[in-house]
């Protein structure tokens, strides 16, 4: 199957009462995250969830470039949190998951933008709880601290979990308001689970009612701005936890050249992954690396 042909699938109207209210975006715009209602039916969540497993146990659609340096989890990787990045450019489960015009048409809302295209994906799985539960926390961090490369400020992440999301199975929580904050310009803490130091390493308060948890029913889905400060919980349930994080670019994003603090080049993998542009630089809008999500063949929104 071509990537045109994949792109092509699924597309149909989008239901504006899916979609997000002007009060809606203006709270979004406030606190750096958003709620939808259950836009995602239970078949294609338990496909997108066979799929990862098929991913984990190896199998690939599509193999890409070694040059490319991502996380990739496969057996022998150890059993805490797994990371599959560039899911959906290897895998035709997942990338029919990303791919739903739904997913575009609220971030381009959100965003305040005439297109969304995707820029890169991960699949998460959390085991279930043994032994050390703090080892499976992802820790507090921001998107636009890893994508530095971006001239957009108004990328965002769609955060998809296929089943029940709460608390106890390690769901995700924002901070509101911290997409604002300047000390998150360079927050990396992925990796980090410790959750209890981010007050220090901020170097300011943060009320505890600011941090909001991202408990949603199956089909639902959170969407947060790149530069909210976000973090999961250790998974304490009996069962793991699957959940496809889908970052999105808006149509205005393009690649910027930056040097680290020691004067070497920043090179993301999608640098490595995508075609140069007429100057030679990395394409960010490369349509086999950044298909466009939306409008892309949905271009219309159905109205009751």
């Amino acid at each position: 199957m071509t990537t045109n042909e994949m792109n092509l699938r699924g597309r149909e109207l989008v239901d504006e009462a899916l979609l997000p209210t002007e009060a809606d975006v203006a709270r979004y715009e406030r606190t750096g995250w958003h709620i939808a209602p259950q836009v995602l039916p239970d078949a294609l969540l338990d496909s997108a969830r066979l799929a990862i497993e098929a991913h984990h146990a190896g199998k690939r659609d599509r193999i890409l470039p070694r040059k490319a340096k991502f996380s990739d989890w496969r057996p022998g990787d150890g059993d805490g949190v797994r990371n599959n990045e560039f899911c959906s450019l290897q895998n035709d489960g997942v990338r029919e998951l990303v791919m739903q015009p739904v997913l575009g048409a609220i971030a381009a809302r959100l965003a305040r933008a005439p297109a969304i295209r995707l820029f890169d994906d991960q699949a998460i799985y959390k085991p279930p709880a043994t032994g050390a539960v703090g080892a499976t926390a992802v820790g507090w961090h921001t998107d636009h601290s890893y994508w530095s490369t971006c001239t957009s400020t108004s990328m965002l992440t769609a955060w998809i979990p296929l089943h029940d999301a709460e608390v106890k199975n390690g769901t995700l929580y924002v901070i509101d308001g911290s997409h604002l904050w300047p000390e998150c310009e360079h927050l990396r803490g992925f990796n980090d689970p410790d959750l209890d130091s981010i007050e220090q390493r901020m170097g300011r308060a943060i009320p505890k009612h600011l941090i909001t948890a991202m408990q949603l029913k199956k089909g639902q889905v959170s969407f947060h701005h790149m530069r909210a400060l976000h973090a999961s919980a250790p998974n304490r349930a009996t069962h793991p936890r699957f959940a496809v994080a889908v970052h999105m670019q808006d149509a205005a994003n393009t690649y910027q050249p930056l040097t680290s603090a020691n004067g070497m080049a920043i090179v993301l993998p999608h640098d490595q992954l995508c075609r140069p542009d007429r100057a030679g630089r990395p394409d960010y809008s490369d349509p086999e690396i950044f298909p466009e999500i939306w409008p892309g063949k949905a271009r219309n929104v159905k109205h009751a």
